[in-house]
């Protein structure tokens, strides 16, 4: 049965996914969307160590959406490496946006991201 539930992160598939980009960020990958979100609320630390799960998380959601249209209207079907990979190239564009405008937070986040691959 399709629900937000079981789509973002009951779904062996969604939770594989979420746990590999949750662990380089530094969190344990919960199965519920509610602990979650709490979980997302209840961040600590300074910006960058704030910014990235968020980034990461929104990332992720944006790809696991992304795959579950291309299954239900294109019947295509990605393995997790191939969705990882895009949200490893997606969180990498982002950081070096900030870049120019904030080099200490881009350096920091792109450190945390690199730290556990």
């Amino acid at each position: 049965m399709e629900s937000r539930d079981h789509l973002f992160f009951d779904c062996a598939f969604s939770f594989d996914l979420w746990s590999r980009v949750s662990t380089r960020c530094s969190l344990a990958p919960i199965r519920s969307w509610n602990q979650t979100v709490a979980q997302m609320e209840s961040l600590r630390g300074n910006k960058s160590a704030r910014m990235l799960p968020l980034l990461a998380w929104q990332a992720t959601i944006y790809w696991l959406w992304n795959e579950r249209n291309g299954r239900l209207h294109a019947t295509s079907h990605r393995p997790i490496t191939v969705l990882f990979s895009a949200i490893d190239h997606q969180i990498r564009n982002k950081i070096q946006s900030f870049r120019e405008g904030n080099p200490l937070l881009s350096s920091s986040m792109m450190q945390r991201w690199f730290t556990t691959a």
